[in-house]
């Protein structure tokens, strides 16, 4: 019987350089369905191709999950003494059998913790489950390849959770905007969770957008069903579905409206546009943070119900501050270099 690592000696570095470049080209956001056609042909082509591919993901998914965790952090800057290692040994082996029960216990108190462990202990949990999960920072976009072929772009301030079985494929948009190119696969379908609302999915491409207020199904290729409420609704092309929801833990919501939608409007963030139909000072300056580190804040209710319209540059929250001066009876003041505050003019 063939070990892991000889296995691995006897992948040819022809088919690993193809694997990577494939990777990188199905990261690209230029990718087309050209080029995952193609993906798919080279990867079913031979088992080894298939593996190959398959355990680069492994690779990379482990590298970006693992490199930001405390523990890790701590062993790469501290000396490792011999005594220091043989008793964290020790107490990973503890650990590991008290995963289960810490995990119920925190699940318990999650509710009455402080806001800043909540997302953290959120991570930990969805780790212990078994997901992958993938994020994007403030002004980060990101394309991540699942070991499907999928591919995912991410917007800024993004994140989703990633569980795949041999019978089903699904995806959580725990918050954020995320543009789905889903691989066919018509043994198992591909699932993605948003709000209470689910999105299912077979070789298409869509947009899903999840915030305090609405979930958005914008589908752009192929055919999508969204079940909701003991129904389903099946999307097509350059339409988009509308959930309004009642309250901000997302577990309620009204009935939805499906409404025409420029499709290009709606996926102009992967280029950096950011387009505001009618909607809300409140609501264009939310979305204009979601790309900064310079923060917008607005004084006043009556000017935050000013309502905006146009396209605008992510992360250029100077030109956006200008337009509003320009077309509003407001003033801009920048109390530190971080932080711009909107009030009447």
């Amino acid at each position: 019987m063939n070990s892991g690592s000889d296995e691995q000696r006897n992948i040819p570095s022809t088919v690993a350089d193809d694997a990577g470049a494939w990777d990188a080209r199905l990261r690209s956001p230029d990718c087309t369905d050209e080029d995952r056609a193609r993906f798919a042909a080279w990867r079913d082509a031979d088992p080894i191709h298939r593996q190959t591919f398959e355990r680069l993901q492994f690779i990379v998914a482990t590298l970006r999950h693992e490199r930001s965790r405390a523990d890790i952090r701590a062993l790469r800057d501290a000396p490792l003494h011999a005594d220091h290692l043989r008793r964290r040994r020790i107490w990973l082996g503890t650990a590991a059998a008290a995963v289960a029960t810490l995990a119920i216990g925190v699940v318990a108190w999650m509710g009455a913790g402080p806001d800043w462990l909540r997302e953290p202990i959120a991570a930990m949990i969805t780790r212990l489950s078994g997901a992958h999960i993938y994020a994007t920072n403030t002004g980060q976009r990101s394309t991540f390849v699942l070991d499907d072929g999928s591919s995912i772009d991410l917007n800024a301030r993004s994140r989703i959770e990633v569980r795949f079985s041999s019978t089903r494929r699904d995806v959580t948009l725990a918050e954020g905007q995320a543009l789905f190119n889903v691989a066919k696969d018509p043994r198992r379908p591909f699932i993605v969770h948003a709000g209470n609302r689910q999105v299912l999915a077979v070789g298409t491409r869509f947009d899903v957008r999840l915030d305090s207020t609405s979930v958005q199904v914008t589908l752009l290729e192929g055919k999508v069903r969204v079940e909701e409420l003991g129904r389903d609704i099946e999307l097509t092309p350059g339409k988009q579905l509308v959930a309004r929801l009642n309250d901000a833990t997302t577990q309620a919501a009204t009935t939805s409206v499906i409404r025409d939608i420029d499709v290009a409007k709606v996926t102009g963030w992967r280029e950096g546009r950011i387009y505001f139909d009618d909607l809300s000072l409140a609501e264009a300056v939310r979305e204009m943070n979601r790309h900064s580190t310079v923060h917008i804040r607005i004084e006043g209710p009556e000017l935050a119900q000013l309502r905006i319209n146009g396209m605008f540059k992510a992360g250029e929250q100077e030109l956006f501050v200008s337009a509003l001066q320009d077309y509003f009876q407001i003033s801009a003041q920048r109390p530190s270099a971080r932080e711009i505050v909107l009030t009447d003019r």
